[in-house]
């Protein structure tokens, strides 16, 4: 039996191609003539439209995006204003469910909010809505432990739920492409019929999830961040991206911290995963920071969870303080007498008692 030709034979034979390239697909060929782009403008072809919606900003006609807590509207002037915001938080920090009670408060007051579940499934996420609607925690609701009177509750809060401007979008963790939150976005604008002064809120649940042409996640991570920006600033979109934590961050967060000690809320920029490129991007980030149980059981009204505005473009770093019950967030309170703390007052020394000034 004849011994089939084998690489050295072909290379002796000079048949071989040693071309490491060889197998390789061709490069394209670029064109000569890029891609024609829109001109530069003027600064008057923009300058009137801008002091026109300043102008409703001035009398109230144009409003940030409200949000279920007075103490985070102060710290962000007054809600979400069009722009990119980043929520980092560890696990059981309530980031899913911080996200879920913003939409339901946005949608009703009105404000289309679309949210992108990559780890949600539907019975997941209606669970959480009637959760923040109806008696029973939404874990509850979930798994089926609730009688039929709380059914029923259910099926009415349903008929004005389904009346509201919530879309959900599902994808599969890993194939959810970050190029679709502009054609999402545009969809839903469309669909509520918004006029270009109307603001929308876009949630997406969460970031290191989507999918992308790039190959390197943290390349990804970023190119998702700066498409987020892009739909802010194009779509008068308030776009809320939840972030995991880098793991050499996770025990920074979870540090023995109370409203007495709490560090400078700037120092929190760069706990999330893959941080880069999207907190350059970033016009806010939210930090999750919970305080541990003092036994083994949460304090009464919940646990206390800090909400550090790490990073804000238009307005100043702060704390906002809240309370986590697993179902969902609320003011606390008994920290502090307006709801948040800048950074000025952590820098301002304790008063009697270990309470730091609150404003």
């Amino acid at each position: 039996m004849t011994k089939p030709p084998d690489e050295n034979d072909r290379w002796r034979a000079g048949t071989l191609n040693l071309d490491p390239f060889a197998d390789c697909e061709p490069m394209p060929t670029p064109s000569e003539t890029p891609p024609a782009a829109a001109p530069p403008v003027h600064l008057r072809d923009f300058m009137g439209k801008a002091l026109t919606r300043i102008a409703a900003r001035m009398d109230g006609r144009e409003k940030p995006i409200p949000l279920p807590w007075t103490m985070v509207q102060n710290a962000l002037n007054g809600g979400l204003w069009p722009g990119l915001y980043v929520l980092v938080g560890n696990t059981g920090t309530g980031r899913t469910q911080f996200a879920v009670e913003a939409s339901l408060h946005a949608a009703r007051h009105g404000v289309p909010a679309l949210y992108v579940a990559l780890e949600l499934g539907e019975v997941d996420l209606v669970s959480r809505l009637f959760g923040l609607t109806t008696g029973p925690t939404w874990s509850k609701i979930y798994r089926g432990e609730i009688g039929a009177t709380e059914l029923e509750t259910a099926r009415g809060e349903a008929r004005w739920l389904e009346a509201l401007p919530l879309y959900f979008e599902f994808g599969d963790p890993g194939g959810w492409n970050h190029a679709r939150l502009t054609t999402s976005t545009d969809y839903v604008r469309k669909a509520a019929n918004l006029a270009d002064d109307q603001p929308v809120l876009v949630v997406l649940d969460f970031l290191q999830l989507v999918s992308g042409d790039e190959r390197e996640l943290r390349e990804r991570i970023g190119r998702a961040a700066y498409a987020a920006r892009d739909v802010a600033r194009k779509q008068n979109a308030a776009v809320l991206l939840v972030s995991s934590t880098a793991r050499e961050h996770y025990g920074k967060l979870d540090e023995k911290l109370s409203v007495h000690d709490l560090p400078p809320p700037a120092s929190l920029v760069g706990t999330g995963k893959e941080s880069g490129e999207v907190e350059y991007a970033a016009d806010a980030v939210l930090v999750l920071v919970r305080e541990p149980w003092a036994g083994n059981t949460p304090p009464d009204g919940g646990t206390v969870v800090h909400l550090a505005v790490a990073k804000q473009r238009a307005g100043r770093p702060g704390w906002a303080h809240l309370r986590f019950d697993g179902n969902r967030f609320t003011d606390d309170d008994s920290t502090s007498g307006e709801g948040w703390t800048t950074a000025a007052d952590l820098a301002t020394p304790k008063r009697a008692g270990g309470r730091r000034r609150a404003r």
